[in-house]
């Protein structure tokens, strides 16, 4: 848990500072792929520190651990690859930003099964 929090801290500000610089000094496609890695990230920046409380509480249950780390390869895969597809010429690295997406989406339902499988424990 203290990793997410530390993962989280560290990728929020290099989010902020990523959205300023494009508020401030990036043009056409960069501006829009800065925006959007920025964008994502910092949300799902935010949800880590969510999973990082959650998991606190989790007793057991590994999945809200395993939702932070798929978050955190997200963030680094999604906003990761728009940033470096914005700052430099490496275009190969483009295929990165749908797995980050899928690695996002796999996060959020692994949290969707942790809350289903705590509701029927709840209910027996």
């Amino acid at each position: 848990m203290w990793w997410q929090v530390g993962f989280a801290g560290l990728s929020g500000a290099v989010m902020v500072a990523m959205g300023a610089w494009a508020s401030h000094g990036a043009t056409g496609q960069a501006r829009d792929w800065i925006e959007i890695g920025a964008r994502y990230g910092l949300w799902h920046s935010i949800a880590l520190l969510a999973v990082a409380a959650i998991a606190a509480r989790a007793g057991k249950s590994r999945l809200p651990t395993l939702a932070g780390a798929v978050f955190a390869a997200g963030i680094v895969l999604f906003s990761g690859s728009l940033f470096l597809r914005a700052l430099t010429p490496l275009a190969w690295v483009a295929p990165a930003t749908p797995l980050g997406g899928l690695a996002f989406i796999a996060g959020w339902l692994l949290l969707a099964v942790w809350g289903v499988r705590m509701y029927l424990d709840q209910a027996e």
